[in-house]
C-alpha cells in the first residue's frame, strides 16, 4: 500500500473506532448510496493519486455498536453516534456526539431512542434519522464494533489518560467485564492519577456513565479517547501505520470508496480537531410511559445548536419538519432537568 493510502485509511479507522469511546446543510433529498458491505471499498488506483476538486465542507456519520457477534448492520443498536464535519478551507475538524437515548422521530417507528434507529434499519435508517431530526444531509457513514477500539489502542501501545478518584469507583467493573470478553488480564486502576491505558482499560474508561454528569460525561470520555487515538495515529511511523491498517481494514463497515477516503483524509495530518461537543445541551432525563429517554428541550434548540457548532459561520433556521417533531416532543416531555449549556 502506498504511503498516502496507508495514512488516509489509518486516519479514517482511527476516527471510526474511537467513536465507541451523530452532514452538511439540508439540501434536496437524494437517494443515499447503498454500498454497505464490509470495509472500505476497493478501487483500482494509478501510481499517483489524482487530486479531485475539494469541497469546502466534508461530513459523515460514525456509529459505534456493541456486538459480541461483530454484527455491524441492522439488528444492533448504535451505542455511540457522532457527526464529523471536516472544514477543508480552514483545515479544521468538528465532532458532535448525540446521546444514545435522545428522543427523536424514527421513520416507521415513531418517537423513540435514536440508538434504536441503527437496530431497526442499519446505518441507512440511522443516517435518515439524523437528517430528519436535525436538518442534516449525511450520505456517508462508518460503523465499528467497540472491540476494535481496544485492539487499536493496543496496537498503538496505549494512550495516556488522567483518571479521577470518582472514575476509579466504576472503571474496574468495566475492566473485569472486558477482560472476560477479550480474554485479557488488564489491571485494575485503584488510585487517581495519570496512566497509560491499554485497550481494555481505554474502552472501560469510555463506558463509565454513572459519575456526576452522567451520559454527558460519558460522551466527553468517548470524545477524549477519540482525540487521543487521532493524535497518536498522526505520530506513528510508516511501518506501524501499515501494520495497523492491515489489521483494522476488515473490521469496519462503511459506504466510502477508497478514493473518497483518500480525497477526504490524505492530508489529515495538517488538520486540527477544533472542537468536540455533545448534544442535546438542555434536556429532560427520565421516564415517559415507563421508558427512560433524554428528551431535548427543545428539538428546535438542539438542531440550532448543532448547526452552530458544526458550521459556525453559517446561518440556520429549523425546517418545518424539525419544528413539527419538536412540538410533538414538547407535548409529552416534562420540564428540563439537565442544562449543560455552560459546559
Amino acid at each position: 500500500m502506498k504511503k498516502r493510502r496507508i495514512l488516509a485509511v489509518l486516519m479514517i479507522v482511527a476516527l471510526a473506532v474511537a467513536s465507541f469511546s451523530g452532514c452538511g446543510k439540508k439540501k434536496e433529498k437524494e437517494e443515499p448510496k447503498k454500498e454497505t458491505k464490509q470495509v472500505v471499498q476497493e478501487e483500482e488506483e494509478p501510481e499517483e493519486v489524482e487530486e479531485e476538486p475539494e469541497v469546502n465542507q466534508e461530513t459523515f456519520a460514525i456509529f459505534g455498536v456493541d456486538s459480541r457477534e461483530n454484527n455491524l448492520g441492522k439488528g444492533t443498536r448504535s451505542d455511540s453516534l457522532m457527526v464529523v464535519n471536516v472544514d477543508n478551507t480552514n483545515k479544521k475538524v468538528y465532532i458532535a456526539s448525540v446521546y444514545r437515548d435522545c428522543y427523536v422521530q424514527i421513520e416507521g417507528h415513531g418517537l423513540d431512542k435514536i440508538t434504536h434507529a441503527h437496530s431497526f434499519g442499519g446505518p441507512e435508517l440511522a443516517m435518515d434519522t439524523l437528517n430528519t431530526n436535525f436538518d442534516l444531509d449525511i450520505q456517508k457513514y462508518i460503523t465499528v464494533n467497540f472491540m476494535n477500539v481496544a485492539e487499536l489502542v493496543d496496537d498503538m501501545d496505549g494512550i495516556e489518560q488522567d483518571i479521577t478518584e470518582e472514575e476509579t469507583k466504576y472503571i474496574n467493573g468495566y475492566i473485569d467485564e472486558l477482560n472476560g470478553i477479550r480474554g485479557t488480564s488488564s489491571a485494575h486502576i485503584t488510585e487517581a492519577g495519570t496512566y497509560t491505558l491499554d485497550g481494555t482499560q481505554a474502552v472501560a474508561f469510555s463506558r463509565i456513565r454513572y459519575t456526576e454528569g452522567g451520559d454527558y460525561k460519558r460522551s466527553e470520555r468517548q470524545r477524549t479517547v477519540l482525540f487521543k487515538i487521532f493524535s497518536k495515529a498522526q505520530e506513528l511511523d510508516k511501518a506501524k501505520k501499515i501494520d495497523i491498517a492491515k489489521s483494522m481494514l476488515d473490521k469496519i463497515n462503511t459506504n466510502y470508496l477508497e478514493s473518497e477516503v483518500l480525497r477526504l483524509l490524505s492530508k489529515i495530518t495538517e488538520y486540527k480537531v477544533e472542537a468536540m461537543d455533545a448534544f442535546p445541551k438542555v434536556f429532560y432525563s427520565g421516564k415517559i410511559d415507563g421508558v427512560f429517554y433524554e428528551v431535548p428541550v427543545t428539538l428546535n434548540d438542539m438542531s440550532t445548536q448543532m448547526h452552530t457548532f458544526l458550521y459556525p459561520t453559517e446561518a440556520y433556521t429549523p425546517s418545518e419538519t424539525v419544528q413539527s417533531i419538536s412540538a410533538q416532543e414538547s407535548a409529552v416531555a416534562p420540564t428540563a432537568n439537565n442544562d449543560f449549556t455552560q459546559q
